[in-house]
């Protein structure tokens, strides 16, 4: 098997068309998991009734089962249950990913709440601050820069966990990558084209949120 760089090019060209597609399928679902992931960390450390134990069985449950799997299982349901329509498949993978990326935000989420001393809520509320005003002021600012770290491996691995919407049909990175290789049927230099555009984009979204993670560090 002879490896042609002339036909990597092209794989190149064709995967890197396709970057939109997979920052989409990571950054959206981690954004919206970033709001509710936080909502159940706050619902577990103030122990709200009923909905913390809810949300605890809820994390354990989903927490052990793998995102292909349940990729494949609501897309099963999805078929058998709706009428596929146009954008039916991506924004299945859109709900998949964010309740799978939800799952882990929040307890990233919660480790960094429970690395702020409880003496912090206590000093607040004997200031007369509220708890709005005690998470708003006090402890948010502080755990910020603790919970930046996991959230940086957090949206690389979502990056790289994007790939498995070609079960899907949905064209990425990695579909795009292969496109031209339908024409020869050597898959090789599609699959270093796919490898060398997720790491560069990978290294380019770790650069920013390593500046970013400096930045709230010194304002700690």
């Amino acid at each position: 098997m002879k490896f042609s760089f002339e036909y990597l090019w092209k794989c190149l060209l064709s995967g890197v068309v396709y970057i939109p597609v997979t920052l989409k399928l990571a950054l959206i679902p981690l954004a919206i998991a970033l709001f509710l992931g936080t909502l159940i960390a706050l619902a577990r450390i103030f122990k709200v009734p009923v909905v913390e134990k809810v949300f605890k069985i809820f994390v354990a449950i989903y927490s052990g089962i793998p995102v292909m799997v349940t990729l494949l299982l609501f897309h099963l349901i999805y078929l058998s249950c709706f009428n596929p329509g146009k954008n039916g498949t991506m924004l299945l993978a859109y709900f998949t990913f964010t309740l799978s990326r939800t799952i882990i935000v929040s307890e990233s989420v919660r480790g960094a709440f429970l690395s702020i001393p409880k003496g912090q809520y206590e000093a607040a509320y004997a200031c007369g601050l509220s708890t709005f005003q005690t998470l708003k002021r006090i402890v948010i600012p502080q755990m910020i820069p603790v919970a930046l770290p996991t959230l940086t491996n957090n949206t690389l691995g979502s990056i790289k966990n994007t790939s498995i919407v070609m079960v899907l049909g949905i064209v990425d990175i990695l579909n795009g990558s292969t496109i031209p290789c339908a024409d020869t049927y050597s898959y090789v230099e599609g699959y270093v084209a796919a490898a060398i555009i997720y790491w560069a984009v990978n290294a380019v979204v770790e650069f920013l949120l390593l500046r970013l993670e400096k930045y709230f560090a010194k304002k700690r």
